[in-house]
């Protein structure tokens, strides 16, 4: 199990139940997508060539990969629920990251403040980073660590631990796709997001291709 200020979205670790796996060159945006279904899943359905193939010519790895717009019509293709966002006006501290131009990894995880064997407080963040710690070097065992130095190896969520203000300097632009089991499930929850869009027309375009809708938490809870 996790230590208890750990908070994950699969409870276990259990390594048959995190079906997940690496990438190839410049197929983060894919690895990251067939990770985040596997996981919701809990069995490996899809696997990142699939989507590879699907994407067609729009996968130019020698241009740096693929647009972020694409994830959403793939994971909607496959019956799961999603959107292109952007909590760059917000604290962005939640759903799957995902970074247009950048590093797409599978947010999974989170620490409540804690202390480790030295006293330090900490509060982190767990992905699955499909080229972590460098490409064909996946390994979920690579974030795992003795952290209350107690001599016995903790066992944490995905395979890297980023600390929080780490996450915020890499993950500055905000764009994310929250990823359910549905997208009834999704757009239950987005209902509770605030998107904000100063030009409907022009901002439609550019939040759908380029930015994200940006998204700001409205403060209500589920019902």
């Amino acid at each position: 199990m996790f230590p208890n200020y750990v908070h994950s979205i699969v409870p276990t670790a259990d390594p048959g139940a995190w079906p997940v796996g690496p990438q190839g060159y410049c197929e983060c945006d894919f690895a990251a997508t067939a990770n985040a279904l596997n996981l919701l899943s809990g069995a490996p359905r899809y696997s990142k060539d699939s989507f590879v193939r699907e994407a067609g010519i729009l996968f130019q790895p020698r241009l740096g990969g693929t647009i972020s717009p694409l994830k959403v019509w793939q994971i909607r293709q496959h019956g799961f629920g999603t959107h292109f966002g952007n909590l760059s006006r917000t604290d962005y501290e939640l759903g799957s990251v995902m970074i247009y131009g950048k590093h797409s990894v599978v947010l999974v995880g989170y620490s409540d403040p804690y202390q480790d064997a030295t006293g330090q407080v900490r509060e982190e963040y767990y992905v699955v980073d499909s080229q972590w710690p460098v490409e064909g070097a996946f390994n979920l065992s690579s974030n795992d660590i003795d952290r209350n130095g107690d001599g016995i190896v903790e066992t944490f969520p995905g395979n890297r631990t980023i600390e929080r203000d780490e996450f915020r300097r890499l993950f500055r632009t905000g764009l994310y796709c929250p990823v359910f089991r549905t997208q009834q499930e999704h757009d239950a929850w987005y209902r509770l997001l605030r998107p904000v869009s100063r030009f409907p027309v022009l901002g439609w375009f550019n939040q759908t291709l380029f930015t994200g809708s940006y998204d700001v938490w409205s403060g209500e809870t589920a019902s």
